[in-house]
Order: structure tokens, then C-alpha cells, then sequence
């Protein structure tokens, strides 16, 4: 069993592409069951699941060469309530999430910004449960329960296409400071998002501030809350514009967590640190009638740490472009993503005997295609210049596949 177990992802991964001739028109690969799928949604019951597989392989630089792979199996159910009880505008959420393989940029590269965007501590543990209440004609939506702040904040349209862990949310400046509740660890949290008109959406949320890692919770959500976790406080506007007939969006955010935080020079503990970030997602062609597709996209995130004396990274930026490919569905992107070492980081490794480059840089060429409604398929290569650990620029093939059942 262990040895199935480690082997699994790279087995469903080309179990994908033996499938591809078999795809049907079907949104899922279990299909209807027999239409029982719809009856119980038409009582309110929904049931999710999907597996995406990767198989990384390290062609040169890092550490050393070889080939790795991940697997993520999600599951979920959600019930509407207002179906099954008659609780007008109220939704419930439970989800499961079970990890499989290793963390390709610890083994063979020495990176920073994961190669791998679904990679963590092999296990299978419970994820998001949470209960939505939406109000005011459903301009006011209040969600509540244990949950990720990655689902609701910091998030780009674009950047979401790209397989390095960097492009999901959030920004760098928050994801590479704190333990605040982020994929794959969900914690106690609270979030209310208010649609101000069909423009304009602000959004609140406030989190325990540490989970105390994947480790520190193998196989379940964090259900700890002690005084020196703190608060992890967000505040995110949001609003969609028009630029020569073509849909954009901007969101300006900023986070303060209120827990205590490593001085790095000093190793003295402080209370408080927080980011600023900036996100805009750009359509240059197409997407002028409400039905277009893009034929291509721009994106770029933008965050900060101005607290620099206890934060990892002080500076981060990712910038892309995304397109229609060669057939309808299909989709390809280009991105680079850089991230900052703070100087007083930099200097606390070295003085502890440990190195760390001041900059790390990541491209990434990537395409998804759809095989089917329920399969898709995406190759990607990503080049990492100045790995965190100063090993050599690296360059990694990989292969994602995505089915949903």
C-alpha cells in the first residue's frame, strides 16, 4: 500500500491521457447517475470532486536532477439551505482534501515560489466548513466557519491559469510572512463581502493569525486558538471598469497581523506586521461583447511589506499574459513572478551560518487544454533564476492533469 500510495499521482497522471480518447460531452466523469445528480441538486444537495495530478521533471540547475509528482484529491458538499430548510439565503460548505507525493522545491531545487502550486506534507485532511448567510438582496454576503483566506483575498483572473505556487493567492508579501489560515490549512475566520453597486465590492475578513503550519495540524483543520496567535485583519476594494470597450479590474488591499513576529536581526519577538498590494487584470483583445472570449489578457499583483525588519519578503511582483489557444477552450500564459529578501533577513540567515539570495525570479510558459468537459491537460516550464538557497538556475518540465468526476 505505502508503495502505491507513492506512486499514485504519476499513475492517474497518465491514466489522463489513456482516458483522452474516451472524453464524452459530459461536465463530469461520473455523468448524471443516472439523473440522480440532478435531483439531488434540485433538493439542494451538491456534491464536488476533482483530482489534479502533476509530474514534475527537473532537467537542470537546483540541486540535482529527477522526477517528481503531486496529487490533490477534492472533495466537497454543499447544502442549500434554503432548499432543505427554508432558510432563505443561507449555504453550508464541508470539504476534504487529501494530499499525495513531495515538495519538488525542497527536494531538487532549493526555491522559493513552489514550483508546484498543489504541493504540501502528504496526508488526508478535513479543509473549509463553513456556513454563508447572504442579505439585502443579496448584496451583503457574510461567510463564517473554518475557512482560507486565499479563496476570498488577493486574488487575479489571470495569474489563477499559472502552475508555480506564486501565481495563487496570496501575494507573496502575506503568503511569505505569515501562518494565517491558506491552502491547505483552514482555520477559524470570518469574512463580509458587501457588492456596493455593479461596480464596486469591499471586503472584510478576520482569521486566527497562526495555524502553526501543515505540520503542525497532519491531518485535520486548525482548530487552536491561543492569545499569541492574534488577528489576521484584511481589508480588500474591488471594482471593474471598462479600458477602449474591454472589462478590467482592480482591487487594492491591505493586511495587518496582530501576532507576534520575529525581529530578524535580533530574534526578539514583536507584535504586529502587515502588507499593501495591488492587482489588475486587463483584457487587450476581445471581450468587448458580454459573450467574447479574451484572446488576450495582461495581469499583474503588486505587494509590499513596509515593516521590513521582521518580514521575510519586503517586495513581490507578478506580471503576465494570458490567450485564447489554438482550440475553443484552450488557453496559454507567459509570467514572470519576483520576490524581495528583506536586507535584515538576508543579514540574520547569514549570521546563523545560513545563505539566502536577496531576489529570487521565476518564468513560467504554460498550456491548458480541455480534452473534455471533465479532463484537462496543461505542460509547463518554469526557469527560476537565483533559487533562494543558492543553488543553480533551474529548469523544470512538468505535466498537470485536472479531472473532475
Amino acid at each position: 500500500m505505502p508503495a502505491l500510495r507513492q506512486h499514485l499521482p504519476r499513475l492517474l497522471a497518465w491514466t489522463g491521457l489513456l482516458l483522452s480518447p474516451l472524453a464524452t460531452a459530459d461536465d463530469t466523469l461520473t455523468g448524471g447517475w443516472g439523473g440522480l445528480r440532478k435531483r439531488l441538486a434540485d433538493a439542494g444537495l451538491q456534491f464536488q470532486a476533482s483530482y489534479t495530478g502533476s509530474a514534475i521533471e527537473h532537467l537542470a540547475g537546483g540541486f540535482r536532477r529527477g522526477l517528481d509528482s503531486q496529487g490533490l484529491l477534492d472533495v466537497s458538499l454543499e447544502l442549500d439551505l434554503e432548499k432543505v430548510l427554508g432558510w432563505q439565503g443561507a449555504l453550508f460548505h464541508a470539504e476534504g482534501l487529501w494530499l499525495q507525493g513531495s515538495d519538488p522545491s525542497s527536494a531538487y531545487i532549493g526555491n522559493f515560489d513552489e514550483v508546484s502550486g498543489i504541493a504540501g506534507v502528504a496526508t488526508a485532511r478535513p479543509y473549509q466548513v463553513w456556513l454563508q448567510q447572504r442579505f439585502l438582496n443579496d448584496r451583503v454576503t457574510l461567510k463564517a466557519g473554518w475557512v482560507t483566506l486565499d479563496v476570498d483575498f488577493m486574488n487575479s483572473t489571470g495569474a489563477n491559469l499559472f502552475t508555480n505556487a506564486s501565481f495563487g493567492s496570496p501575494v507573496q508579501t502575506w503568503n511569505g510572512n505569515f501562518t494565517a489560515p491558506v491552502y491547505p490549512v483552514a482555520a477559524l475566520g470570518a469574512s463580509l463581502e458587501w457588492r456596493m453597486d455593479d461596480h464596486h465590492e469591499l471586503q472584510f475578513g478576520v482569521y486566527d493569525g497562526d495555524t502553526g503550519g501543515e505540520r503542525g495540524n497532519l491531518r485535520t483543520s486548525n482548530t487552536r486558538v491561543a492569545g499569541d496567535d492574534g488577528a489576521a485583519i484584511l481589508l480588500e476594494f474591488a471594482g471593474s471598469y471598462k479600458l477602449a470597450g474591454r472589462p478590467g479590474t482592480w482591487k487594492l488591499g491591505s493586511g495587518w497581523n496582530t501576532g507576534l513576529t520575529t525581529v530578524n536581526e535580533t530574534g526578539d519577538m514583536s507584535h504586529g506586521n502587515g502588507h499593501a498590494y495591488v492587482i489588475i487584470d486587463q483584457t487587450l483583445l476581445g471581450g468587448i461583447t458580454q459573450d467574447a472570449d479574451d484572446r488576450l489578457a495582461v495581469f499583474t499583483r503588486l505587494g509590499c511589506a513596509p515593516w521590513t525588519e521582521r518580514s521575510v519578503v519586503d517586495f513581490s511582483l507578478d506580471f503576465g499574459f494570458t490567450g485564447a489557444g489554438f482550440r475553443k477552450g484552450d488557453l496559454w500564459g507567459a509570467a514572470v513572478t519576483y520576490v524581495s529578501f528583506s536586507g535584515s533577513f538576508v543579514a540574520a540567515q547569514a549570521g546563523s551560518g545560513t545563505f539566502s539570495t536577496t531576489s529570487e525570479t521565476t518564468l513560467e510558459l504554460t498550456y491548458k487544454t480541455s480534452l473534455s468537459e471533465w479532463l484537462t491537460l496543461q505542460p509547463t516550464l518554469q526557469h527560476v533564476i537565483t533559487p533562494q538557497d543558492g543553488a543553480q538556475d533551474a529548469t523544470v518540465l512538468g505535466l498537470v492533469m485536472g479531472v473532475t468526476f
